[in-house]
């Protein structure tokens, strides 16, 4: 099955999460911050990354945009997610062009939807009809 990795500063959101992708054949990796997923991304790759956007030092665009660097062919492969409010929408452009947003309560199936998705290659650009199925879907 699939390799993700979970990051997220929440224990319990992470914790949460893990066990949902686990239960459902996922191998997960979890980090407490944006520092601590880079430096699991340098070790070694995984399928989707699951990244909070909001934490502490270096946040989800951050990693985000590290990632990239290190490893092009997660482009596609990132479930960014967030709680209100949200940073100012120039910020998350490039993110949401090719990547999937989710708000913060989320949905464990919705985000299961979004892990499928970006392994099966499905464009992360949404209708508002599926946004709502998934759950809390954000606003670009």
């Amino acid at each position: 099955m699939y390799s993700v990795l979970m990051v997220d500063d929440n224990a319990a959101i992470r914790e949460a999460i893990a066990r949902s992708l686990t239960r459902r054949g996922c191998r997960v990796t979890t980090a407490a911050s944006g520092l601590e997923a880079w430096e699991a991304l340098k070790q070694r790759s995984f399928d989707v990354v699951v990244t909070d956007l909001n934490m502490p030092v270096r946040g989800g665009l951050w990693l985000w945009r590290q990632a990239l660097v290190l490893r092009p062919e997660l482009r596609g492969r990132f479930v960014l997610l967030a709680s209100d409010p949200l940073p100012e929408p120039r910020s998350l452009e490039l993110f949401v062009q090719s990547e999937r947003f989710l708000l913060k309560p989320l949905s464990l199936d919705g985000l299961w939807r979004q892990v499928e998705e970006a392994m099966e290659g499905v464009p992360a650009v949404r209708t508002a009809a599926r946004a709502e199925q998934d759950g809390r879907a954000a606003r670009p």
